[in-house]
């Protein structure tokens, strides 16, 4: 196990980097630039640059300072309470730069930084000193990584996971703990799967067939060790293979009273009418398949590991999962155990990183992560209506569209965000790439679509983009362009809203439940009538006004491009009107200013918003303000390294990611086999 001098040295080292975040930013939420204000200027800044809006009397959105600060003078805001969300409302808003408005009188960067701190530290006590891995939830395998996982253990290459109900998502991901539950009917399922998984295995095993890597290590140690005829030399083999499945299965050494159960199971399956020493060890293989142990991601902390703050460090088997279900969706592979048997995980932690991310197991973590946080999954099942799209723009205009859009296209878009994000992540290239990179990946249809001449096959390739494209960037890929729109038309607000929410990380609040749809808030007078117009009638309501300011400028940037993400010709685009503002100030004039704005001067923003997401993606719960610490860590360390590979080291050695609660440990009763 670890020893105490590398407990401590890391523990240090986390100190040392929170102690950089940010330079000043650290200093406000250690309170050491806060000893040389008086102790009233965080107050008297809030009533300053915010009072106009709420205090004396005014509360816009709802936020009262008057009352907030009144109620914060009896003591920190409980949990789950309105003042609580009411005080993070008003950290996030600081830490954007949303509010004040930008026509506004606004803080300086010192004094934003103070309100900063003043509100994350002495309002929602949060102590960077005193490290907060958050709430742990036990986490069931999701479909991708349960079926990942049978087949890198068995060899089981049948897409088991096709058998299951889909998974619930939380926080737009399906890894989060919580709403991972397991219903009668899954439990039946994983039974079934466990029965013809074993099955099959003690079939491959009998027949003796050549050992192949590709057929998981169970059927390579069945093979590679036939069992001897001395019935004291079969026992012992019984155990030592029942232990060793054992041991992959539920990722990490198995206890004896387990591995008692086990071997007696397969014991009296062999003793039993027809019984063989092979159909033994499938029953045993059954039981492990259907066992909390291997359905659920247990974790236990570190041997007589310290105590930091409100976290211990967890042992180096449960770090190996956190790595290889963060970054390839399945169980660790042997590497990753030995490195964890001998205790030098934590410390080869960099290194795996390199290795696992160039492993095409990796490709498991593009899909996954991609495909939830920009929403690519949902590209080739979502409801296109071409006809209505195309609908009066000339004789055999929709045939033809139909046929240049097919399903051979939808695919290719999924492929080329998935492509252009594993290629910035393995070639090591600034994550805001992702924004602005002039290259991307194509095939001919998917070129046909975009305009592009030049591209033969249907192979997906890496191609610089012309300057005339249109392309380059996430905004301009097929992909988020048709998830972001309705099935007949465009929707700017859908379009606003997942760049608020993906991009920069400030969503506003969800929409009341009596507005309107577009065209019935137009009037009926929508025919003409261009979107700017549309979009302008429709935030004409003083309700719908505040969020609309955020998400329509955001939207109209990209109304250049089609419900199928086609760039519209000259003649269509007549009368469209992309210049806008950010909430921040900044004015755009087009999509590709709009990227360039996202991935220069609102690059902290971008980097916040992925590092939460990823964050999110990774340890399997929200993310919340008593992250903050560790968030700000991450960032810093962006600055010497803006790689998209350094946001996963960042995630990957992050306190959250290699902590957990020092107290009510999640733990599965020791009856459990």
């Amino acid at each position: 196990s670890m020893t105490s001098s590398m407990r401590i040295a890391f523990l240090a080292y986390q100190r040392c980097l929170l102690v950089s975040t940010g330079r000043i930013l650290a200093l406000v939420a250690c309170g050491l630039l806060a000893r040389s204000i008086a102790a009233a200027q965080p107050v008297e800044l809030l009533r300053e640059y915010c009072g106009s809006c709420h205090c004396d009397g005014a509360a816009e959105g709802e936020i009262d300072l008057d009352a907030l600060l009144a109620a914060k003078d009896a003591g920190h805001p409980a949990a789950g309470s309105a003042e609580q969300a009411a005080w993070i409302a008003v950290w996030r808003n600081l830490l954007a730069e949303t509010m004040p408005p930008a026509d506004e009188p606004r803080p300086g960067s010192p004094e934003r930084l103070a309100l900063v701190g003043f509100v994350l530290r002495d309002v929602l006590a949060v102590d960077p000193e005193s490290p907060d891995p958050g709430r742990v939830v036990l986490r069931r395998l999701n479909r991708s990584e349960y079926g990942n996982t049978i087949r890198d253990l068995t060899g089981f290459h049948e897409n088991v996971s096709e058998d299951l109900p889909p998974d619930d998502t939380g926080y737009g991901f399906d890894t989060i703990g919580e709403v991972l539950s397991v219903s009668p009917l899954l439990l039946e399922k994983h039974l079934d799967i466990a029965s013809r998984v074993a099955e099959w295995v003690v079939a491959e095993a009998s027949m003796g067939r050549a050992t192949d890597r590709d057929r998981g290590a169970v059927g390579q140690l069945l093979r590679a060790s036939p069992p001897p005829a001395n019935a004291a030399a079969r026992a012992a083999h019984r155990r030592d293979m029942i232990r060793a499945i054992a041991d992959r299965a539920f990722r990490r050494p198995v206890d004896a009273p387990t591995l008692d159960r086990l071997v007696a199971l397969a014991v009296g399956i062999e003793k039993s009418d027809g019984g063989s020493y092979e159909s033994g060890i499938g029953g045993a293989l059954t039981a492990m398949l259907a066992s909390p142990r291997f359905l659920f991601r247990i974790e236990e902390s570190e041997p007589a590991a310290p105590a930091s703050g409100k976290g211990v460090l967890i042992d180096e088997y449960s770090l190996a999962s956190r790595l290889s279900y963060f970054l390839w969706s399945t169980m660790p592979d042997e590497e990753l155990f030995r490195l964890a048997r001998e205790g030098r995980l934590r410390a080869e932690q960099e290194s795996q990183i390199v290795r696992m991310v160039a492993d095409p197991r990796s490709d498991a973590f593009v899909a996954n992560f991609v495909g939830q946080w920009l929403q690519t999954r949902d590209v080739e099942a979502k409801p296109v209506d071409i006809e209505g799209i195309f609908r009066g723009r000339g004789r055999g205009r929709e045939w033809r569209m139909a046929k240049l859009f097919s399903w051979e296209v939808r695919e290719a878009m999924r492929l080329e965000t998935e492509l252009l994000f594993g290629h910035v992540l393995r070639d090591g290239l600034p994550a805001t790439d992702l924004l602005v990179a002039q290259r991307t990946f194509l095939n001919e249809p998917l070129a046909r679509l975009y305009g592009i001449e030049g591209i033969a096959g249907s192979e997906m390739r890496l191609v610089d983009l012309p300057s005339e494209s249109g392309r380059g960037g996430l905004l301009s890929h097929g992909s988020i362009l048709l998830v972001t729109s309705n099935p007949n038309r465009t929707s700017p607000v859908k379009r606003g809203l997942f760049i608020l929410d993906n991009l920069l990380g400030t969503p506003p609040p969800p929409p009341p439940p009596t507005v309107p749809p577009l065209e019935q808030a137009a009037g009926g007078e929508s025919h003409d009538a261009s979107m700017r117009e549309l979009m302008e009638r429709h935030r004409s309501d003083p309700a719908c006004a505040a969020c609309h300011a955020r998400m329509d400028p955001l939207g109209l940037a990209l109304e250049r491009y089609d419900a199928v993400g086609r760039l519209r010709s000259e003649e269509e685009a007549a009368g469209i009107d992309t210049p806008g503002r950010l909430m921040t100030g900044e004015s755009f004039a087009d999509v590709r200013e709009l990227a360039t704005l996202i991935a220069g001067p609102r690059r902290r923003d971008f980097h916040r918003c992925l590092t939460e997401k990823m964050l999110t993606y990774a340890i399997g719960r929200g993310v919340d303000y008593s992250d903050a610490p560790a968030v700000d860590i991450i960032l810093e360390s962006l600055e010497a390294d803006d790689s998209l590979l350094g946001v996963v080291r960042g995630v990957a050695a992050s306190v959250p990611f290699q902590m957990r609660p020092a107290v009510n440990p999640a733990t599965f009763p020791e009856a459990a086999p």
